[in-house]
């Protein structure tokens, strides 16, 4: 090998950090005893349930009212029926890489957006997972084959055939260190300026700083016939968030953004604190994450997590609500994250306010935006002229809706921690709706200089579209709609003085002044 030769990572590819045959979610990422326990009660007492029903029915109807039984309860899809066989019912291959956390399993898998296989080419790293996420945060950001090999003989771990491997993949590259992948349009300006990246993340910058909320960032995608006849519509919102709209349209890696000085995370789902894209970044990028309670289960403790596996070098930063940290020339405060559990489950969650003596915009990701939290922005920006960006789900008519709402096929299923800890009665207890009712909305834009509003938190990009379930690539967000954007430009429109819609288009940095 050329010791002058650099590597890197391809755009084609992202990391993702599993647990055995589970992506590692927020229902794995810390052990809990009770939720082994309650699978293993749940298996006894359906095989128990089954003996009996078959002192009184024939196989196949006891068979039946087995089957009807077992939808009904919370996490059956964690275990299988098998009438052939002894026991009947028995778990799933994976039910304890979904719902326990356990070291030894880990595994690093890397998205090949190039090749679209069925299964991702991956490492079973384990406990050697802190020195593994190194070798990748420098190989994302590219590293000369001397320097590669140096890292790997000195890691405990022979990843020598691996790399090997992922050259012979693509998904490791040959490159010029000299050619810029970074888009110019971020690298460049002297205002404050908004670029949204995709669902939740966004990228705020000055002249002088730059933070990045919520990056969750897919890899580029060598799209398929099936693809583009799927994916790309008239009917999608997202042709209006994209320029150009199609195969060719415009994606940003992780190595692709621009030098951060932070990234803000608002919560713990695997969509808003991807370990996968903060592993790809620069070690020595400060990571803002909620102050989470210990003594809450529900919640994950993302600066012990992001620091047990990605490593010590990590600096993450705890921040609670109403506290401010400033990064260079903005000013960012914590403000209570809202809706997303059971109103009986609090959460240390995080809204932020980002703020420059010019310019504020406010990040609300999953959240419903309540009362407190619109006093909370009012009472920082009444009275001033500074332009208040407002990124946030949906404008509604303020119905709440039931506390527990999660589908199964979605991309939260293995994700909510709350129905191990809350009683069954107030998961169907009305919480608010995440995103802001028109009234509260109103308010807002009266008493202070709401400029834009940018509905986002929805997907609304083409590569959270794959239909192919066996596609690592799938990911069933809900995307905005062409219609959605109507509705939502309409209720703007009606509104005296009113913000208008974000006017940006996708990773097209947007001056705020």
């Amino acid at each position: 090998m050329k010791s002058n030769r650099h590597l890197r990572l391809s755009l084609f590819t992202v990391p993702e950090v599993s647990i055995g045959r589970a992506p590692l979610t927020p229902q794995n990422s810390q052990f809990d005893p009770r939720r082994v326990k309650y699978v293993e009660g749940m298996v006894a007492y359906l095989n128990g349930l089954y003996e009996n029903l078959r002192k009184s029915y024939s196989p196949p109807d006891a068979l039946s009212r087995l089957e009807k039984l077992l939808a009904q309860l919370p996490y059956s899809e964690l275990v299988k029926i098998d009438s052939s066989g002894e026991p009947c019912v028995t778990e799933i291959p994976s039910a304890r890489d979904r719902i326990a956390f356990n070291k030894d399993r880990l595994r690093i898998n890397f998205l090949d957006g190039l090749h679209r296989r069925s299964e991702s080419p991956g490492i079973p790293t384990g406990r050697y997972t802190p020195e593994i996420a190194h070798i990748i945060s420098k190989l994302a950001q590219g590293v000369s084959e001397e320097a590669l090999s140096q890292m790997l003989k000195k890691c405990d771990v022979d990843l020598s055939p691996v790399m090997e491997g992922l050259r012979n993949l693509e998904l490791i590259e040959a490159i010029d260190p000299a050619v810029q992948i970074v888009p110019q349009g971020l690298l460049e300006g002297e205002k404050d300026r908004l670029t949204w990246l995709g669902h939740a993340g966004v990228l705020f910058q000055t002249s002088r700083s730059s933070v990045c909320v919520d990056p969750f960032l897919r890899p580029h995608i060598q799209w398929t016939e099936m693809d583009v006849k799927s994916s790309f519509s008239d009917t999608f919102g997202d042709r209006f968030f994209f320029d150009p709209y199609g195969p060719q349209l415009a994606q940003l890696s992780p190595a692709q953004l621009p030098p951060l000085d932070a990234v803000f995370v608002t919560h713990q789902d695997i969509d808003h604190c991807n370990l996968g894209v903060l592993m790809m970044l620069p070690e020595d990028i400060p990571i803002v994450v909620p102050d989470c309670h210990p003594d809450h289960m529900w919640e994950v403790d993302l600066s012990a997590l992001i620091r047990s596996l990605l490593g010590r070098r990590r600096k993450v930063i705890r921040l609670k609500h109403g506290e401010t940290i400033t990064i260079g020339d903005i000013r960012a405060t914590a403000f209570p994250f809202h809706a997303e559990m059971p109103s009986s489950l609090t959460t240390a969650w995080n809204c932020y306010l980002f703020e420059t003596d010019t310019t504020a915009v406010a990040c609300a990701a999953d959240a419903a935006l309540t009362d407190e939290s619109v006093d909370f922005l009012i009472k920082r920006l009444r009275g001033k002229r500074t332009p208040l960006v407002l990124c946030a789900r949906l404008i509604h008519s303020g119905e709440k809706s039931p506390g527990f709402r999660d589908e199964t096929d979605t991309l939260f299923n293995f994700t909510r921690l709350w129905a191990w800890y809350v009683p069954i009665w107030d998961l169907f207890q009305p919480v608010e709706e995440s995103g802001i009712s028109e009234i509260r909305f109103r308010k807002l834009s009266r008493a202070t200089n709401l400029r834009f509003y940018l509905p986002y938190a929805s997907g609304t990009a083409p590569w959270f579209r794959i239909v192919d379930v066996k596609d690592p690539l799938h990911i069933p967000i809900a995307n905005l709609s062409a219609d959605d954007l109507l509705v939502l430009s309409e209720k703007l429109q009606a509104i005296p003085r009113g913000p208008s819609l974000f006017p940006s288009k996708f990773g097209q940095p947007f001056p705020l002044t």
